[in-house]
């Protein structure tokens, strides 16, 4: 069942979605004190692997280290070239510049500089690469731009227990979609968090949306919830569920669930997959979101359930792929309607769609003038 009983107000304005002033402010107040998931523990199958990544316009590198994952600003203290240039490769035990060869450890102190008696009489250690806080929930590697945020469990709360199960190590990396739209970010999050369209867009995919009675939502002050059952439509494939769970698991979950933590982080699960999904604004009318999918990784010396799962893998790339295509085509001709110069109506909002309501009042009240002078992080916990 929705909370609500009778439609909601659309609280965000056409210029909400579309002005660069908020669109900074967005930035100042949600996105820089925050916590970012960049990467998953598959995406450095090797000591001294290393990544590089574009975070609210900060150019990154993140780089494996043992068991430790250390993140730095892309750029040399030197001359200020990126370090890397490539989006991932192997650094080995230093990272070292790609213009004059200066290597650092994984403090990112100075080590070794070519030529050095040219740079007397600089102190050693003068110079080193900024290096940011970086923690792990499951698989999942985060980080944060803001010293003063407070530890990755505390800033997901709830979500971060969430994390650990739905991204733990008895699961596979199944696929990654990592993709640009060009719309503005609070579409896509608001796409994600209401099944209305799902009769129009997903008519291939999901078929069609929930009743009422097969819903369930949960709307906290930072995070918010779906959930819905979907069963077998007939005895055959109600059989050949139960079969794939034994082999693959051996645990039966018919349970659809959305999870959002604000403002960005989402996570999933449907039968045997899980998939935890960000969005990285790149400006206010384009858009980055990364997807990693996970599925159980079969049981340990059975043959019979590693195949099955590496079959389901396939499987659950290619129906998230499709998904993808289906919201992008669509979600960019939200943006083109927002941008038009005359609006027909304020707009309204469902009680299906009540999750989008909840997640406006958000921002409305955490980009607030109030809130910008109060200098507290928006925690997913609700602080």
């Amino acid at each position: 069942m929705f909370i609500s009983e009778t439609h909601l107000p659309q609280v965000l304005t056409p210029q909400d979605y579309t002005s660069e002033d908020q669109y900074r402010r967005e930035l100042e107040q949600l996105f820089l004190p925050g916590w970012h998931c960049i990467a998953t523990f598959s995406d450095f199958p090797q000591d001294g692997d290393f990544l590089t990544i574009e975070l609210l316009d900060h150019p990154l590198i993140l780089w494996r280290s043992g068991d430790e994952y250390h993140t730095f600003l892309n750029v040399c203290p030197h001359r200020f070239a990126r370090l890397h240039g490539e989006p991932c490769g192997h650094a080995g035990e230093r990272l070292k510049c790609q213009y004059h060869g200066w290597e650092f450890d994984c403090s990112g102190n100075t080590q070794k500089i070519p030529d050095a008696q040219s740079f007397k009489p600089m102190k050693k250690g003068a110079l080193g690469l900024t290096k940011y806080r970086t923690e792990t929930c499951g698989q999942l590697i985060f980080v944060t731009l803001n010293d003063e945020a407070p530890s990755l469990r505390e800033y997901l709360g709830t979500g971060f227990e969430i994390g650990e199960t739905l991204c733990g190590p008895e699961r596979r990396l199944a696929a990654t979609l990592d993709y640009e739209i060009d719309t503005n970010w609070k579409c896509k999050v608001e796409n994600s968090l209401e099944s209305y369209h799902v009769d129009m867009v997903h008519p291939k995919t999901f078929i069609r949306a929930p009743e009422e009675a097969e819903c369930e939502h949960e709307l906290e002050s930072g995070w918010t919830t779906y959930a819905t059952v979907q069963e077998a439509p007939t005895a055959w494939h109600r059989l050949l569920d139960r079969i794939m769970n034994r082999l693959a698991h051996g645990e039966s979950d018919d349970e659809y669930k959305h999870y959002h933590f604000y403002p960005h982080t989402m996570f999933g699960k449907m039968k045997l997959f899980s998939w935890m999904e960000w969005t990285i604004p790149l400006s206010v009318d384009r858009t980055r979101v990364i997807g990693k999918f996970f599925c159980y990784g079969g049981r340990s010396g059975r043959l019979v359930s590693r195949i099955l799962s590496s079959r389901l893998a396939k499987w659950e790339a290619g129906f998230f792929e499709i998904l993808r295509g289906e919201d992008c085509a669509v979600l960019e001709e939200v943006y083109r309607g927002l941008k038009a110069p005359n609006q027909p109506s304020e707009g309204l909002v469902s009680i299906r769609e009540e999750r989008c309501f909840h997640f406006q009042k958000y921002i409305e009240r955490v980009t607030s003038p109030e809130a910008a002078n109060s200098n507290g992080v928006a925690m997913a916990a609700g602080s």
